[in-house]
Parts: C-alpha cells; sequence; structure tokens
C-alpha cells in the first residue's frame, strides 16, 4: 500500500487542511477502488490513526482507499454560528477531491465511513444524514448521545457544544436518534456499532443499539472488554474492516 498526506484548501472551512490516506500501489489492484472515511476523536487529528494503529498493514491488499481527514474539535458538523463548517468540508471538499483525484468508485456503492468517539459520532451522523452516498457506517466507543447532554455538563466535555450545536442540539438535525427516525428505513447504510464495556461512553452506545431495535433496523451492535484507548480501537478496527469489505463487495482474497 501507498501513504501520502494531503494538503488542500478547504473551501468549507476557509483555510488550508490535510488529510491522510492510504491507498493500493500493486499494479495487481487496479481501480476503481472503494473508500472508507476514517474520523478521529476530539483531541486527535489526521495522523493519529497511522500513528496509533496498524491500519496500513490491515487493509494489506485490499482494493480500498483509506481516508483520514482532521475534523478538528469540530464534531464533524457545521457549527450553529456558521464559523466552522466541518460537514461540508468532510462531505464537499475532502470526498470531492479523492472522488476527482484518485481511481476511486464515486459513488454510494464505493463509500465507507466509520470513526472513534467523536468520530463515532461523526460517522453514524454524516452515514445517516448523507446516506445517499454511503453504503456502510461504523462506530468504535461513539458519543452518540452527545447532543442529548445538558449543554452546560457537554461544556465540561467539549468547550465548544454551544458553539456547534447551539441549546436544543436533541431532536435536532445533528442528533444521530432523530435523524434515523426521520430518514427512509429502506435507504439507511449498513451500520456496525461496537464498544468497550468499561468505557464511559457504553451507556450512549447501549441506548443507540436499543433506538435502533426500537425501531426495527437492523444493524450490527457488539460489546467487547476494553475501555476508551487505542489498544481497543487498534484491535477492533480490523472487525469494521471486514465489515465494511463485505458490504462494499470487496474481494478479500
Amino acid at each position: 500500500m501507498a501513504f501520502a498526506t494531503l494538503n488542500y484548501h478547504s473551501r468549507s472551512l476557509q483555510k488550508a487542511s490535510s488529510f491522510n490516506i492510504i491507498f493500493p500501489d500493486d499494479p495487481a489492484i487496479p481501480g476503481p477502488w472503494a473508500t472508507f472515511y476514517l474520523l478521529h476523536g476530539l483531541s486527535d487529528d489526521h495522523t493519529i490513526w497511522m500513528r496509533r494503529t496498524s491500519i496500513e498493514r490491515y487493509v494489506g491488499r485490499l482494493p480500498l482507499v483509506v481516508v483520514m481527514p482532521d475534523g478538528g474539535r469540530g464534531w464533524y458538523t457545521n457549527s450553529v454560528d456558521g464559523l466552522q463548517k466541518y460537514e461540508d468540508d468532510l462531505i464537499k471538499d475532502v470526498v470531492g477531491l479523492v472522488d476527482r483525484t484518485f481511481p476511486v468508485k464515486a459513488e454510494r456503492a464505493g463509500r465507507a465511513i466509520g470513526g472513534l468517539s467523536m468520530g463515532g459520532y461523526g460517522a453514524i451522523k454524516i452515514g445517516l444524514k448523507h446516506f445517499e452516498m454511503f453504503a456502510s457506517v461504523s462506530s468504535h466507543s461513539g458519543a452518540l448521545s452527545f447532543p442529548h447532554l445538558d449543554p452546560e455538563k457537554a461544556k465540561t466535555l467539549s468547550p465548544e457544544f454551544p458553539r456547534i450545536f447551539g441549546t436544543s442540539a436533541k431532536g435536532g438535525p445533528e442528533d444521530p436518534f432523530a435523524i434515523v427516525e426521520r430518514i427512509d428505513h429502506g435507504r439507511i447504510p449498513a451500520i456496525r456499532i461496537d464498544c468497550g464495556k468499561e468505557d464511559f461512553l457504553i451507556e450512549q452506545n447501549r441506548a443507540f443499539h436499543k433506538h435502533l431495535d426500537d425501531l426495527h433496523i437492523r444493524h450490527e451492535y457488539e460489546e467487547y472488554p476494553g475501555n476508551h484507548d487505542w489498544g481497543y480501537w487498534d484491535l477492533h478496527v480490523r472487525e469494521a474492516l471486514a465489515f465494511h469489505a463485505r458490504n462494499l463487495g470487496l474481494d478479500t482474497k
């Protein structure tokens, strides 16, 4: 596999930004390739998946491009104050650049999205909001109920909360619980959620799992031993890759 860092001008953020990308370099794996957008957590950036996991080794000889964008501390959301548009940056600038630059399948059947913690929330939210763009979505240890928190409590975890979500995020356009109720269930991407049993976000994951069950929405849900750390994510991203490979129809031989 080949690895590169792409520096680009984000029109949505009105600033320079970067993403890391892994893509096949073997002539025996010709395009068009599928694409997996892999999102980081609140305290990290676009370099973290390469530095803390063996993601490049795990994708091996898959006909798959892995894109790791920089979501800042923006929750992959267009902030209510209009100052930061991290959702648009991902959907328009990053996906658009990848589609134009690499021999990828620029269609729903060729795209997957996943992430951890803030990125798990972002992957589920964006995968549901933009269901026409992604065949499958995954979340590790996702902050899936974050918009449900009292704004003052949320500020202790992420001071950016009021600027991004406002004061009434629950049930709003950035709440995965509300989004999944509103969209055509026949168009929902394949969903996989996992979380460590000792993770401080486990109850948020259980709540979303129950919500999907109550709505009779098919999905995969797993709890494993583990906490909110890279030992857990490095281990279980491999299962997410296998899940996406199945849903993208990739030859894993």
